[in-house]
């Protein structure tokens, strides 16, 4: 009977981690780390507070740190309930875009630089636990809850692009952008980026094994996002495979490989990260 249930429970981490090792292509990579502090109200009521920080494009820039606050309410050992804040900065890549005619021509090339914006967040959780054997399966589901702060960046407009046989003879200016070759060039130096607000639901399953007189715990997550404004569509993948460390009571230490495909209001995009927690409970 347990290993049926255990067969079926591991199902759907099983073939979230087949379908990583085949489409796990990310050609970026980064280091996600987390401190996390908590404090036990009661048996039941507890509060935590913790900052992060992420380091993406290769490693090459900052992409993200952030501030958070929460609290968990745990009304029986199988059913935990969460609410939270985060205020997040977040760093924004270079984006091109091309614009094209009616007829397929290519009619300009605009250029926004990187920029950092502002996030507030809110999330709230339902969380269902199972003991099975030495295992331990989760489902939890959350709502998310982001609003982008309006901000600026930089626009550079090419227009009026010049084709091969109208740079013969050229002798105006010339401005390239992704290998073609425009004859204006427009700055804006303070291009809006609007307020906007997004809405998820973001599933996971869990499982972890307690492995007997060791301090250590293996883990495997599957978790999808839902864009709630958009009859939930699914706009995010991501496989987490980790271990934690029970140094002592009070100090553990989370290790994890992360594959996250797809982009929500987290802009992950497609990655492979190396992912660092340390909590402290007291």
């Amino acid at each position: 009977m347990i290993n049926n249930v255990l067969n079926k429970r591991l199902l759907l981490p099983a073939l979230a981690l087949m379908a990583a090792a085949n489409t796990a292509h990310a050609d970026d990579y980064g280091v996600w780390t987390e401190l996390t502090v908590q404090k036990s109200l009661s048996k039941q009521w507890s509060v935590d507070a913790g900052i992060d920080l992420r380091a993406e494009n290769k490693l090459k820039d900052f992409t993200r740190y952030g501030v958070s606050v929460g609290v968990g309410y745990k009304p029986c050992s199988y059913v935990s309930l969460g609410a939270g804040y985060n205020f997040l900065r977040d760093y924004n890549l270079e984006e091109t875009k091309y614009e094209y005619k009616a007829n397929g021509a290519l009619k300009n090339c605009k250029v926004d630089d990187a920029f950092w914006r502002s996030k507030h967040r809110a999330t709230f959780d339902v969380t269902g636990s199972l003991p099975v054997g030495r295992f331990t399966l989760s489902v939890r589901e959350r709502y998310q809850y982001t609003h982008f702060v309006a901000t600026t960046t930089l626009r550079t407009a090419y227009k009026s692009p010049l084709s091969a046989d109208q740079l013969v003879g050229y002798t105006g200016p010339v401005y390239e952008c992704g290998g073609n070759k425009f004859a204006t060039l427009e700055v804006d130096p303070e291009r809006p980026k609007a307020a906007k607000d997004r809405h998820y639901l973001r599933s996971r399953f869990g499982v972890e094994y307690n492995i007997r007189h060791c301090a250590w715990t293996p883990y495997l997550t599957y978790e999808f996002s839902n864009d709630m404004s958009n009859q939930l569509h699914l706009d995010k993948q991501r496989l987490t495979v980790g271990a934690e460390w029970k140094i002592t009571k009070q100090h553990r230490l989370d290790i994890a490989y992360v594959y996250s495909n797809g982009a929500d209001d987290d802009n992950d995009s497609d990655i492979h990260v190396l992912s660092l927690g340390y909590k402290f409970k007291f």
